[in-house]
């Protein structure tokens, strides 16, 4: 295995070509506003509304029609797998299928040009994480605001003459049904390949695709009020009140049910031979000798045992460094969303996904990042970038194959520094 330094504001250049120049009839930024990273709010919460415009305003306006009920508003039905109380999926994996099913509606996969788009609406069966739901419904609706304003109702029954059930996501249909149904046996959705093509932006020029992921992810992540004034809560309780993100780094451990091997009941397979911890280690040795104005590293972990071993290995190792931590994090040792409770006595599943959120959150006032690969949930803090801007500029250490030429811990990309794109 090798370490890739990769400098994440090089690949965003790359893949936008000056995007957020092009005038329009919205931006084709997350969102709309001008302000810089350095006007977020670092110790309490923020997230981008829909009001803001950007892309998550013409997201929303498609995912809400004037009128749920006409036959020309089209649905695309996410639906469930068979099984649902035992689908491990954790918080980011949901989140990535959710915004992949996103785009399949919003492009009527891929066919934008002469259907037009779909809305999606999930179905109404238990959502693993929603279990004992104090605070609304048992679906992702507990913890998140409806996709839609639409209800199931105003789509066609499944076995009606105008619906469609797919027996593969990827499998082609008819674009005139009126309502498509996601399959109950793939968990796999469908891949978009003109991701821009429902926004009415020029169809000839190269788009931001991490723009579009980190847009998707966040309107996927709107919290209900209750969940906000929970982050809210937390983040302030967390975060010290002189903390600079641009001395900032991240270190979000991801262990657990990752790893192969595990014998966590309840859980996802494992996916990876996880890093040791001394490789994490190394991470935040080489972030120091390429950035010495370090002086924060935040350091997060679902896994506890391998938190608490890491922060003793990095206070004998920089004991010059200030460590934030997620206050009241549960750390429940698994990723997955099933069986929360035999895992942590007393745990509840609102205090999962408040922690995991927190942890999100956190990580986002980082300039710099340690991520380890085949994780969504690393890859989620390192797309949602794109959301706040807390710091101009953000590295990734990422886990790849040997045959990608790189040395572990060697910068990688053509030596480019820091690069502050409020200048």
């Amino acid at each position: 295995m090798a370490v890739v330094f990769f400098p994440f504001y090089a690949y965003n250049k790359i893949k936008n070509h000056g995007i957020n120049n092009r005038l329009g009839t919205f931006s084709a930024s997350v969102s709309s506003r001008k302000d810089s990273f350095s006007e977020r709010p670092v110790t309490e919460y923020y997230w981008p509304s829909v009001e803001e415009g950007g892309l998550l305003g013409k997201i929303h306006s498609i995912q809400n029609p004037e009128d749920c009920s006409k036959p020309s508003t089209k649905f695309l039905v996410w639906q469930s797998l068979k099984n649902n109380e035992k689908d491990t999926r954790g918080l980011s994996a949901w989140a990535h299928a959710g915004s992949n099913h996103l785009l399949h509606a919003l492009t009527d996969g891929d066919h934008f040009n002469e259907a037009g788009s779909r809305v999606l609406i999930n179905d109404d069966k238990l959502w693993p994480m929603a279990k004992g739901c104090l605070n609304g419904p048992e679906t992702r609706e507990c913890y998140f605001e409806p996709l839609t304003k639409c209800k199931l109702s105003d789509a066609d029954n499944q076995f009606a003459n105008n619906s469609e059930t797919l027996k593969r996501n990827k499998d082609e249909y008819n674009r005139e049904t009126r309502t498509v149904y996601l399959t109950e046996s793939d968990p796999w959705p469908r891949q978009t390949r003109n991701k821009y093509s429902f926004t009415g932006l020029p169809g000839n020029q190269v788009h931001s695709e991490i723009d579009m992921t980190a847009a998707l992810i966040a309107y996927y992540f709107q919290p209900k009020e209750w969940l906000k004034i929970e982050i809210n809560r937390r983040l302030k309780e967390s975060i010290p009140s002189d903390l600079n993100p641009m001395h900032t780094a991240g270190v979000p451990i991801r262990r657990s049910d990752k790893c192969n091997g595990h014998s966590l009941e309840g859980s996802a397979a494992g996916e990876l031979d996880c890093p040791s911890l001394d490789m994490y280690l190394n991470g935040i040795r080489s972030l120091l000798a390429f950035d010495p104005l370090i002086k924060n590293v935040i350091v997060t972990s679902e896994d506890k045992a391998a938190c608490e071993e890491f922060l003793v290995m990095v206070k004998r190792e920089f004991p010059e460094l200030r460590v934030v931590q997620n206050v009241g994090d549960v750390q429940q040792g698994t990723g997955s969303g099933t069986m929360v409770e035999a895992y942590v006595e007393g745990a509840a599943n609102a205090d999962v996904v408040a922690s995991a959120m927190t942890s999100l959150h956190l990580h986002l006032r980082a300039r710099y990042f340690v991520i380890t690969s085949k994780s969504t949930w690393t890859s989620t803090i390192a797309e949602e970038y794109a959301v706040l801007k807390f710091r101009p500029l953000m590295f990734l250490l990422g886990w790849l194959p040997s045959a990608s030429g790189c040395t572990p811990f060697k910068l990688c990309s053509g030596g480019e520094g820091p690069v502050d794109v409020d200048n």
